[in-house]
C-alpha cells in the first residue's frame, strides 16, 4: 500500500483528486476498500474487455488471436478461454461505441512466443511506439527519441483506451446508460475460476 500511495503521490493526481486524492492522502477507508480480499488495483481486466470489445465491433466474423507469454497475458487468458467457451446470449453496453456481446466472434486464443511470432513482434512494435509517443507528448520523455511521429499511426478511436480525458461531462455521455458495472459481475458470476 506505501509503494501505491507513493506512486499516486508521484504523479500529478491533482488532476483527478475525486478519483486520485483518496489514494494520495492515504484516505484509510480507501485504503482499507483496497487491502479487501478479491480487490484488486489491477486494471487488465478493463484493458482486456476493452480490447475485445473493440475487436468484436470491428469483426464481421468469426476470429482467432495470438498474444505472447508476458504475465500479464498468461493472468488473462484462461479468462478468454472460459469467455470463448461461454455461449450464454447476453449483451452489455459500456459506452457509446463499445458492447460486448456472448456468444463472442472470438473462437481462438493462443499463447506463442513472440521470437517465434512476426505479428506479435509487429504488435510489441506498435505499442511500443504507442506508449512511447503517449510519454513525449505528456512530457515524460524528450521528442528527440524518434516517437514523436508514432501516434500518427493511429486512428483516434483505435486509443480509446489508452488516452485519459478529464472533460468529465463528455466522458459522461459518453458511457450513459452504461452497464460495463453489471458486465463485471455478470463475469464473475459465469466466467470466474
Amino acid at each position: 500500500m506505501t509503494a501505491l500511495v507513493e506512486a499516486v503521490r508521484a504523479c500529478n493526481w491533482q488532476l483527478l483528486p475525486d478519483a486520485l486524492g483518496p489514494m494520495a492522502e492515504a484516505s484509510p477507508e480507501c485504503i482499507a476498500a483496497i487491502a479487501q480480499p478479491g480487490v484488486t488495483t489491477d486494471a487488465a481486466f478493463v484493458v482486456l474487455s476493452g480490447l475485445v470489445n473493440r475487436l468484436e465491433g470491428s469483426a464481421e466474423g468469426p476470429y482467432r488471436i495470438e498474444h505472447d507469454e508476458s504475465k500479464n497475458l498468461l493472468d488473462y487468458h484462461a479468462l478468454l478461454l472460459r469467455m470463448i467457451a461461454h455461449k450464454g446470449a447476453v449483451e452489455f453496453k459500456h459506452t457509446a461505441l463499445a458492447t460486448t456481446r456472448y456468444p463472442l466472434k472470438l473462437t481462438e486464443v493462443s499463447q506463442v512466443r513472440s521470437l517465434d511470432s512476426a505479428p506479435v513482434q509487429l504488435a510489441d512494435v506498435l505499442v511500443g511506439a504507442a506508449i512511447g509517443s503517449a510519454n513525449v507528448v505528456t512530457g515524460r520523455r524528450p521528442a528527440d527519441e524518434g516517437f514523436s511521429n508514432a501516434l500518427a499511426l493511429y486512428r483516434d478511436e483505435q486509443l480509446i483506451h489508452l488516452l485519459p480525458s478529464i472533460d468529465f461531462e463528455a466522458e459522461k455521455a459518453f458511457r450513459q446508460d452504461s452497464q460495463a458495472g453489471e458486465h463485471i459481475d455478470y463475469v464473475a458470476r459465469h466466467l470466474a475460476k
